[in-house]
């Protein structure tokens, strides 16, 4: 199997070599995991190991594709009946229609239509060798599941299979990160030219989408901007609510962009010709620094758990009750593995090109305001490598 979609010549990205790459990941990580198989239904990991489809923010809460990837044979998918001439496009690969079976399109005839799937599965696999085998899974709604247990298939977990395969990126990956990154800094300089009293959340948070959707992205994760005391505890989306002299307005840019790749920083700014308080500088001079401090450290062969027992009592004690799940975790279609914690550290360690967001949200419990910052970089061989030029803002750290 060839991907035959084109190399993309104005950004660099060789879409063929790119898939390739991929899949050939994918098949490691299957044979390093001792899965001779996955049926993968989840559509990031269809995408990452064969090819794009279509209505991607729809597929990720109704399934109508699924794909068999084995570690040895040639993969299969099978694709939305309607949309197999969008997918015969870009991937040459065995492709068949996918016949569903969720309550959305069966109804009353789930389990039967569920079975009807289950004995094409069961089919493919015996044709291959495989009916007796562990064939990983990603996700699967309760009606495939009971199907495929039912009809004698040994079910496990493949993402763990899956997640460490799209950890470390590709060339070409990585290409399409960096560009991704350099769209969404324009469209965050875009939304610096309008911040100013008056505006709304929902105005700061569209003109950031509306212009990274107008350059190539695809969607975006959340919405999360938020002004003055909205700021305090984190999480919160935009609203119609209007900004006022003198208020930080954050935000988490969480963009999905060309070919699929996220861009994940966050900034806070000050609205305004308002002199910064001495609050205000303290909050975002501690989240600045606690960044600065982190990234450095971000280096091959350093482990998860070192990272975290190091850098976790670095994040002062009046913060620790609001801060941000995570010191750092994977960037790559979506947030992905691995993940840096304060506590509970996980096995595994840095390896050269794999991509993190570092995170540093600072807020008194209580506080008026506060500060959430985020930088995403690309662990080298000779450091990490930051990809945003998104600027800081100088009133605050002065």
């Amino acid at each position: 199997m060839t991907d035959v979609a084109p190399s993309n010549e104005d950004d660099g990205v060789d879409e063929t070599r790119m898939h390739r790459d991929r899949l050939a990941r994918t098949r490691r990580m299957l044979r390093e995991h001792q899965l001779p198989a996955a049926l993968l239904f989840d559509p990031l990991n269809i995408r990452y190991a064969l090819t794009p489809g279509p209505f991607m923010v729809f597929n990720m809460h109704s399934t109508f594709r699924w794909a068999l990837v084995p570690a040895e044979s040639e993969p299969v998918l099978w694709e939305y009946p309607h949309a197999m001439h969008i997918t015969a496009s870009e991937w040459d690969g065995d492709l068949r229609p996918a016949h569903g079976w969720t309550f959305l399109g069966s109804g009353s005839n789930s389990a039967e239509d569920a079975a009807a799937f289950a004995s094409e599965i069961v089919a493919e696999l015996a044709k291959r060798d495989l009916l007796t085998e562990r064939i990983g899974t990603d996700r699967l709604e309760s009606a495939g599941h009971l199907a495929l247990s039912e009809a004698g298939v040994r079910i496990v977990d493949a993402q763990p299979a899956l997640e460490r395969a799209r950890a470390v990126k590709t060339r070409d990956e990585l290409t399409a990160i960096r560009a991704n990154v350099a769209a969404c800094d324009q469209a965050i300089g875009d939304m610096l030219r309008i911040l100013r009293p008056g505006v709304t959340e929902n105005e700061l948070w569209g003109t950031i989408v509306g212009n990274a959707l107008a350059t190539g992205s695809e969607w975006c994760e959340t919405r999360l901007l938020s002004s003055g005391p909205r700021t305090n505890p984190w999480m919160q989306s935009a609203t119609a609510r209007a900004v006022r002299d003198g208020e930080l307005v954050a935000f988490d840019t969480d963009l999905v962009g060309e070919h699929g790749y996220l861009t994940d920083v966050s900034r806070t700014y000050l609205c305004g010709d308002h002199r910064a308080s001495d609050e205000q500088r303290r909050l975002y001079q501690t989240a600045y620094e606690f960044l600065q401090t982190c990234i450095p450290e971000f280096r091959p062969g350093v482990s998860f758990e070192d990272l975290g027992h190091r850098l976790g009592p670095l994040f002062p004690p009046e913060f620790q009750p609001q801060r941000y799940p995570y010191i750092a975790h994977g960037t790559g279609l979506v947030d992905e593995y691995p993940v840096v914690n304060f506590t509970r550290h996980h096995e595994g360690e840095l390896e050269a090109g794999m991509v993190l967001s570092v995170e540093s949200y600072v807020g008194s419990v209580g506080g008026h305001e506060g500060v959430k910052l985020e930088e995403q970089l690309v662990v080298g061989h000779d450091g990490p490598e930051l990809l945003s030029t998104a600027p800081f803002d100088q009133r605050l750290l002065a």
